[in-house]
This record gives structure tokens, sequence and C-alpha cells, in this order.
């Protein structure tokens, strides 16, 4: 008799557990994750049984608003032949029912076993991650494009941002990379890009980046930049409550302006559309983007994102942030393919829509 799959659920987490430990030498799953896992919204395990003895489950985690689905882990330990392929294909049919157009995964490079049956089911190798596990056996990355016919393609480096106030100058440092051959992405230089292209220095803790410091920074490193802005004066005022944190702000800001203004850098002060995005990646270039969170990670915070590229519908977008207390790494945030639309209502904060608009200068 084939096994039977189904969702599992707390009740099942002693034969999760037991798999785990049979299944693997070590970069084991917890028990404690395992428990968060199957309450998280954005993750879902299945478990395979064979005459009332589990035998294999395995785990795919969901980004909100995201058209990507990762096979986090999948796992046999007993059992007749196919029972590897059949959770694969119920976890893509899952994938697919949630609007997902592609699944990533990453396996050991030396999981012969492994890498045969995702070889054999359609799946495609596009990246090497070294050091990847705990012992540094490199992994293996590969996905499969479950709708459309257009798989996800960028040449754009990604780079993760390592402190939470970095995300603008990361995404700046992934446009540099791009468009000019010399440079090479560090700590020090996205803490540099920082302290050029920030609002504020002082009082509270570490500032973010508003789209006059990124074009101003963009332009003094070699770029073209342009800004479509949907606010005229300073920006993320609204939840600033010290008068003198406010005036800091609103004259660093005003600085930045001026200097938008002498670098000929052009301003558009409306809400940028989707086309116009759409037309900034058909013409070689790459937008960096204000988003709220909220979608992904149920936060109301500001942040930036890349848009690299522009496939089926789907913008593909690098982001910098990575939730590792979600159980995200690096190939969660990169090349994430969204939805147009999806994006676009992502694409504000506080009702203000900001994009920086970057290129070779010429």
């Amino acid at each position: 008799m084939p096994a039977v799959i189904r969702t599992a659920d707390v009740s099942d987490l002693d034969s999760l557990v037991a798999i785990e430990k049979r299944a693997f030498a070590g970069d084991r799953i917890s028990r404690r994750s395992f428990r968060k896992f199957l309450d998280r919204q954005t993750a879902e395990t299945l478990i395979a049984h064979e005459d009332g003895a589990a035998v294999g489950y395995c785990m795919v985690l969901f980004r909100r608003g995201s058209g990507v689905a990762r096979l986090y882990s999948i796992a046999v330990v007993a059992g007749g032949g196919g029972v590897g392929r059949a959770l694969l294909s119920q976890a893509e049919d899952m994938a697919y029912d949630r609007g997902r157009m592609l699944m990533r995964l990453e396996v050991r490079e030396d999981n012969e076993r492994a890498i045969r049956l995702y070889e054999k089911n359609g799946y495609r190798r596009f990246g090497r991650e070294p050091d990847y596990y705990h012992d540094g056996e490199a992994a293996l990355r590969y996905e499969k494009l479950l709708r459309g016919e257009v798989p996800v393609r960028t040449a754009v480096p990604y780079v993760e941002q390592s402190v939470e106030f970095t995300c603008g100058p990361c995404c700046l440092m992934m446009a540099m990379a791009h468009f000019l051959p010399d440079f090479t992405p560090s700590e020090t230089m996205e803490i540099r890009l920082w302290r050029h292209a920030t609002t504020v220095f002082m009082l509270s803790g570490p500032g973010g980046c508003e789209p006059f410091g990124l074009a101003v920074t963009a332009a003094d490193r070699g770029l073209s930049a342009e800004i479509v802005v949907s606010h005229v004066g300073a920006l993320f005022l609204q939840s600033v409550r010290s008068a003198e944190k406010r005036r800091v702000m609103e004259i660093t800001q005003a600085d930045f302006r001026d200097q938008a203004e002498r670098h000929g850098i052009p301003v558009d002060y409306r809400a940028f559309t989707v086309d116009d995005i759409r037309g900034a990646v058909a013409g070689g270039r790459l937008v960096i983007v204000l988003i709220s969170e909220f979608l992904n990670f149920g936060k109301k915070t500001p942040h930036w994102v890349l848009v690299v590229g522009d496939e089926a519908g789907h913008f593909v977008v690098h982001d910098p942030w990575v939730e590792t207390e979600h159980g995200e790494s690096r190939v969660d945030a990169a090349a994430i393919p969204i939805p147009h639309q999806v994006f676009y209502r992502m694409a504000r904060f506080g009702g203000m829509r900001a994009a920086v608009i970057l290129g070779r200068r010429t």
C-alpha cells in the first residue's frame, strides 16, 4: 500500500523528532523548533505513514507576499520506495495551491541520493553556498518552476544586511556591484554608505535612510539616480516625539535635498506606479523601493528592497533582510518573485511611496 500523507500537527511531534534523529547526524531541527513551525502560518509540515508507523516528513516555508516556497527539510527513514517522491509531489501541490510559482531548496553537496531525487523530478541547480552546514559542507541550491513558463533570472549579486538599519545602503551596494565592475561589497562599505546616506546620527540610536540621501550617495559613487516620492518635505517624522530629533532630521534631509538639486538628480513628486518600475527595469536599471514590513513579518516599520527583474507578472526582488527567527536564510531573501499588485500593496509606508531608480552613468 502507498504511504498515507497528511498535514502534521502537534500530536506528531514525537514522530517528527524521531525521524529527524534517524535521518540526520547533524544540523537537526530541535523539538522546540518543530513545535514553533507546527504553530506558524508560514510553515506547513507533511508526515507520511506506512502500516501505522511514521516513515518520513517534509516541511515547506512560505514568506508572505512572495512567489517562492522553500522546501526547508525532507526526510525518509523507512517504508517502501517512492515515499520521498510522494512527499515532494504533495509539497509542490501545496505550494502551487498557495499561489507560489517556484519551489526552492538547499541540499548537501555530498547527498547524492537526495540530489538524484530532485533532478529526476525537474529541479534545476542554480547556485552553491559554501560552508552552509555546521560541518563546513557546501549546499547546492535547486529550484523548480511550478507555474508559468519563464524561470526567474538575475545577474544582480545579493547582499545581506549585517545590522537592522542598513537596508538602504545594502540595496545601494547591490546596485553598485552590478553597475560598477571594480566594486566589492563589504561590511565596512555597508557602514560607510550608511554614514553617508543616513537621516539622523544621534539621540535615540542609529537612523535609517530616506530617498534623497540614497540618491545623493549613489550619485557620489558613480551611478545615475532619479527619485520618485509622493511626499514633499522631510520624511519619517510622524512617529518622532523628540523636538530636537525632529529638528536634526529636518536639517539633515533639507541638506540632502539641496545636494540632490546640485547633482541635477531628477525628482518627481508623485506616487510611482507599477509601470514606472517595469519601465525602469526594462531599460536596464534597478529600483530601490520603500516598503512596509507588515505584510511580510507583521512589523509596521519602513524597509528598502531592490527590484532587480520583471518576469511573468512578478517583480524579482532582493530583500537585504533575512528573518533568521523565522528559519530563513539568504536563499529566502534573494531573487524573490512577487506578483506586481502584491508588491504594489507592500510598497508604501504611512501613506507615502518612494523609489530611487539607479543605473549606469552615461
